[in-house]
């Protein structure tokens, strides 16, 4: 794809690629923010680049090159070197960086094509890139509309951007931010750092920004914060001005959508298929099944999760609901039955989730252009005019 070293003018059609990047910094530079597409294979480890660091502060430059050398050098330089020409033997087209596309990137690059590889550095490095990525968020607004979907919480509002994908290009912030938003929205994997959520979000920007010059970007309506990363301030203004789309939905079919997300789809619900197959010994969890244990586990989140909130909840109600997800964990050790969860996940709807969605959108006097169920909603977007 590149014969030559990226520029910014580039950088666009690298990352609508999917290229994929070697980044040479070192572990905690990369563990703080890394390029979408990355996989970190160091030029210099963190004890080897703060020893550079404090040569070329105490003796200059020509100190801390010749330091870098003598220490990546015989078996040292030879794994580091395998470990690049093995993963760009399985990724051809990989590129290069370090973080201003200095010595580290310069020095692999010059290594690799002694050893007759050819690859291309970004010129400019990391900051370059990263300064590229803010830019594209910060600017998406100027040629690019948003339509955001609201509705409460249940309303169905990430499937319906998935399903109507095919119609409108569609932002999906919850999937990049590996968290559902809500003081229950863990996924159980690890959110991104904010440098490296800004960092796809922009990315996800430039895809949509290839199919997205008449209809406007779908989006779900979010706060600014969800989870432990924050949206830019200037891509959430864009939201907060943007036409709504109101999903409305009865109590009944939201709480059936929360069962389904945080009930079936999870290691609870695949416990209780397992278990629904297996002897009464199995049923009683006494086998230890890892399916049955992050069931537990992830009964013990939701607990501290409703803890989290017992202050907004009100004492009383957090003691109802509290009781209600007691039972329904009792009555999944006891008797494999799940359905009890509706229970908990009713009252936390109508006590903590309506109040506070409803409150928000009332605040915010939103007055949206359409108001119907999912898929009267789905049917408004398949005959609604581009315009």
């Amino acid at each position: 794809m590149f014969n030559h070293n990226i520029s910014i003018d580039e950088l666009t059609a690298l990352f609508l690629a999917d290229t994929p990047l070697i980044d040479v910094r070192a572990p905690i530079e990369f563990t703080q923010g890394a390029l979408p597409g990355a996989i970190n294979l160091p030029i210099l480890n963190d004890e080897e680049r703060a020893r550079v660091g404090t040569t070329y502060k105490q003796q200059g430059a020509e100190a801390a090159v010749k330091l870098g050398y003598t220490m990546i050098s015989g078996d040292v330089k030879q794994g580091r070197m395998q470990q690049w020409l093995d993963f760009i033997q399985q990724h051809p087209q990989a590129v290069l960086y370090c973080f201003r596309g200095g010595k580290r990137s310069q020095i692999t690059q010059q290594w690799l094509k002694e050893a007759g590889i050819d690859r291309p550095l970004i010129t400019g490095g990391y900051k370059l890139a990263r300064q590229f990525l803010i830019s594209t968020i910060d600017r998406f607004h100027e040629n690019h509309r948003l339509l955001v979907i609201t509705g409460p919480t249940g309303s169905g509002k990430t499937r319906l951007l998935h399903e109507i994908s095919h119609r409108y290009p569609a932002l999906d912030i919850e999937a990049i931010a590996r968290h559902r938003g809500s003081a229950f929205g863990g996924m159980g994997i690890p959110q991104p750092s904010q440098v490296d959520f800004e960092n796809q979000l922009a990315t996800n920007l430039l895809k949509l920004s290839q199919n997205a010059q008449t209809n406007p970007v779908l989006v779900e309506d979010e706060s600014r914060h969800t989870g432990r990363v924050c949206l830019p301030a200037s891509f959430f203004e864009h939201m907060r001005s943007a036409e709504i789309i109101w999903v409305d939905e009865p109590v009944e079919a939201r709480v059936n959508n929360i069962f389904e997300d945080y009930i079936l789809t999870t290691p609870i619900g695949q416990a209780h298929q397992i278990r629904k197959a297996t002897t009464f010994p199995d049923l009683a969890g006494k086998t230890g099944a890892t399916p049955y244990q992050q069931a537990l586990t992830l009964f013990d989140q939701y607990a501290a999760a409703l803890q989290a909130i017992s202050k907004k909840l009100g004492g009383d109600r957090f003691q109802e609901v509290l009781l209600d997800l007691d039972f329904a964990r009792s009555d999944f050790e006891n008797k494999n039955e799940i359905r009890t969860n509706k229970v908990w996940i009713e009252k936390l709807v109508k006590y903590y989730y309506d109040p506070l969605y409803l409150g928000s959108l009332q605040r915010r006097q939103v007055n949206p252009c359409f108001k119907g169920s999912k898929q009267a909603v789905i049917d408004y977007l398949h005959t609604r005019k581009a315009t």
